[in-house]
Formats: C-alpha cells, sequence, structure tokens
C-alpha cells in the first residue's frame, strides 16, 4: 500500500468515527438529479492521482535502472584445432635452414606462392639475400650485401623489388634490389631513434607500394622514398599516424614497451591517399581491445569487424596484440583434458589450425622458438629443416 492510500485509509476511518450510531435504521436518501462536478470529481481525482502515482513511480523506476552488462564469453576450452597442413595444406612448406656455403637461411616473405626470399647468415651475420623455391627444392643468390648492418626487420617485397633497411652512423638507411638479382642500391637515409635503452628503432611496417617503400619512424608519420632513389618525404597529414597497412595509416599506436598499454590502439585510421578516415566501433558493452586492423579488432578471447558487427567468441585466447596479413590471429587452446596448443585462427573464414603443442607438465619438452611476422610464421624442427606457414592475404 502506498503512502497516498494510507492517508485517504486513515481519513476515513477518522471521519467514520465522528457518526454516532444509535442502532435504528434509517431511509436511503433519495438520489439527486445531478452532482455538482465538484462532488463527482473528487474520489476520481484521488483515485486517478493515485494511479498517476504508481505509473511514475513505475516508470522512474524503470529509467533510472542501470543496463545490464554485457556478457563477456569465457575463455575457449574446447578441442584443438586440427594440423595447420590439413587446413591449409598449401600454406605449409619444409625447407632446409641452410642456404649455399653452409650459411644460415633466414626466410622473410614470399614473393609467389613457391618462392620465398630471405637472409643468408655467416656467424649470424647477413652477409646475402637468397630466394628458394619451394617446388624445385632450390636456392639462387638474388644478391651479396655490401652493408651488412641490416636491422632485424624482415626483407620486403613489391613491385618487382625486395627492400630493407640498415644501420650506419646513426642513420636508418633503406636499400633495394630487384627480386631478379643485382647489386643492392642504397635508396636513401633517416636519422635513427636510438632509446634510453641503446636500442635502434627503424624503419617499422616497412613495405614497397607505388613505386616507392613506404614506413613509419619511432616517433610517427609516414614516409615515401622512390625506388629511384632520392630524399624521404613525409606524407602530407600523416604526423602522428602510424603505417598499418597500405595505404592505411593509424593511432594511437599499441605501446607494448610501456607500463600502461593503450586501451584502444589503432582507433582512428587514415587512407594516406585519399584522406578518408574509420574509427572503430566496438559491440556494446566493450570499452577496449588488444589489436585492431583495417577490417578487423579483437581482445584476448573475441572479435568483430572495425564497425562493430561480426562479434564472435574465439576458439582460443589471443597470445599477441598483432594482426598478420590483416587477418590471422595467433591462438593459445587448451582442451578439456589439460592438453594445450598454439593455432593460428583466420579471422576473415573462422578457420583454425594447430602449429605446435605446448608443454603442460614441469619436464615436457620445450616447443621450437615460433617466429611471427606478416605473411608468414615459421619455426626450426631440429633436424636441419623449418617449416614455413604461408597465410596469403
Amino acid at each position: 500500500m502506498t503512502g497516498i492510500e494510507e492517508r485517504l485509509r486513515d481519513a476515513l476511518i477518522a471521519k467514520a468515527d465522528t457518526v454516532r450510531d444509535d442502532g435504528r435504521p434509517r431511509a436511503l436518501p433519495a438520489p439527486r438529479a445531478r452532482l455538482s462536478a465538484t462532488r463527482w470529481w473528487a474520489p476520481l481525482a484521488v483515485a486517478a492521482a493515485i494511479a498517476l502515482m504508481v505509473t511514475i513511480t513505475f516508470v522512474a523506476t524503470r529509467s533510472i535502472a542501470p543496463p545490464s552488462p554485457a556478457v563477456r564469453p569465457t575463455p575457449y576450452v574446447g578441442p584443438l584445432a586440427p594440423p595447420v597442413e590439413q587446413v591449409w595444406p598449401n600454406a605449409v612448406h619444409e625447407i632446409p635452414t641452410t642456404a649455399p656455403g653452409n650459411r644460415a637461411f633466414k626466410p622473410d616473405v614470399f614473393v609467389t606462392d613457391r618462392v620465398v626470399v630471405g637472409r643468408g647468415l655467416t656467424k649470424n651475420r647477413p652477409d646475402s639475400i637468397w630466394a628458394y623455391d619451394v617446388r624445385k627444392r632450390r636456392f639462387t643468390r638474388i644478391a651479396s650485401l655490401v652493408n651488412r648492418f641490416i636491422t632485424n626487420e624482415p626483407v620486403v617485397f613489391g613491385d618487382g623489388y625486395v627492400a630493407w633497411s640498415g644501420f650506419r652512423d646513426r642513420k636508418t638507411e633503406i636499400w633495394a634490389v630487384p627480386v631478379t638479382g643485382g647489386v643492392p642500391r642504397r635508396l636513401g637515409s633517416v636519422t635513427a631513434t636510438i632509446t634510453s635503452e641503446n636500442m635502434i628503432m627503424g624503419a617499422d611496417h616497412l613495405a614497397i607500394a607505388d613505386g616507392a617503400v613506404v614506413w613509419s619512424p619511432e616517433e610517427g608519420g609516414v614516409y615515401r622514398l622512390s625506388l629511384k632513389g632520392g630524399s624521404p618525404t613525409l606524407i602530407s597529414g600523416t604526423r602522428g599516424f602510424y603505417l598499418v597497412e597500405w595505404p592505411w595509416a593509424g593511432w594511437p599506436r599499441n605501446e607494448r614497451m610501456v607500463d600502461h598499454p593503450i586501451p584502444r590502439p589503432m582507433e582512428h585510421l587514415k587512407n594516406v591517399l585519399t584522406g578518408e578516415t574509420k574509427d572503430a566501433t566496438p559491440p556494446s558493452g566493450r570499452t577496449s581491445w588488444d589489436g585492431c586492423g583495417v577490417m578487423w579488432c579483437f581482445n584476448d578471447i573475441e572479435a568483430w569487424r572495425r564497425d562493430g558487427t561480426g562479434h564472435r567468441a574465439l576458439p582460443g585466447q589471443a597470445t599477441h596484440g598483432d594482426l598478420y596479413s590483416g587477418r590471422y590471429i595467433l591462438l593459445h587452446q587448451r582442451d578439456p583434458a589439460g592438453k594445450r596448443a598454439s593455432a593460428v585462427h583466420d579471422l576473415a573464414t573462422g578457420r583454425t589450425g594447430l602449429l605446435l603443442h605446448t608443454p603442460t607438465r614441469r619436464g615436457d619438452k620445450a616447443p621450437p622458438t615460433l617466429h611471427l611476422q606478416q605473411g608468414m610464421f615459421w619455426y626450426q624442427t631440429g633436424r636441419g629443416t623449418q617449416v614455413l606457414v604461408h597465410l596469403v592475404p
């Protein structure tokens, strides 16, 4: 019973107490022709007021109630993915770990569906660029290196050239050579960034596109350097942006080296050629993510398209905040029996392939080191070969 109903009850009881009952029956009063507006409206007004108060209370209660929190899926525990060679049989290749001259071969990039290009290393120092044909099972030398001070960034391919970055005299140098072979040419250089930990920050996300080498340095911006050589130029309107996937650049960058990770990395994208922009829109109830590319965003257990649609749970836990070839992520999987594995998941198709089993108990054999880079995952088998997984965009 509401407060107004209680007051109405108390008033009626008090009024009844003032009427003296002598025990004799009385005739009912004769009906009146009409009631005054005031007399008939009063009880209806009270009833209406009570109904209105109940309605207002109900509406107010519903309007101020907090929204139900979004239900976040629990981490995946289920069957491990089938082996990657069963999921993508044409993407997996086993090749030698050594090139001619007994030098180590470090793969970098597939230039066709059957030819991979990488660096030859003698005593852990690169001295040449090689191509390996996975069908003919044959190495071909592309170039000997004039400047061996190559950074750890992989060799990249585009427009019939392979390119890489080097470091000398506190400058980041950009080198290139035709993929068919020749003498490497230094296209140009920029002042390198050296961190307080004495780390050399070179050309991030180096790529070849539209007749030029493009990249972002540590301080941001997208630079362009013609394959014909010259001076690097900052593309207009890209200051503070970082190259994601040509021609798209974004900010803020995912800073893994700082104590406070960026909660919404690459939230804003810009096409550096047209000026078109794309902002990430997470699904309802989500306010942050671990990684975001041109088409896809994800956190540790979920993924969705950049516009917030296509939300789904991942078949495992994402272990890095990186997208490879714009659509692949590395997952950690665990099944109900406790077995664990590393797997690669394709956000575009939903397919998942197991790369390596991982230890679950003390004393288990450690898996080989898994190398992750754009377009390719690879690891050494320990028997003179290495397995390459070519992730086709």
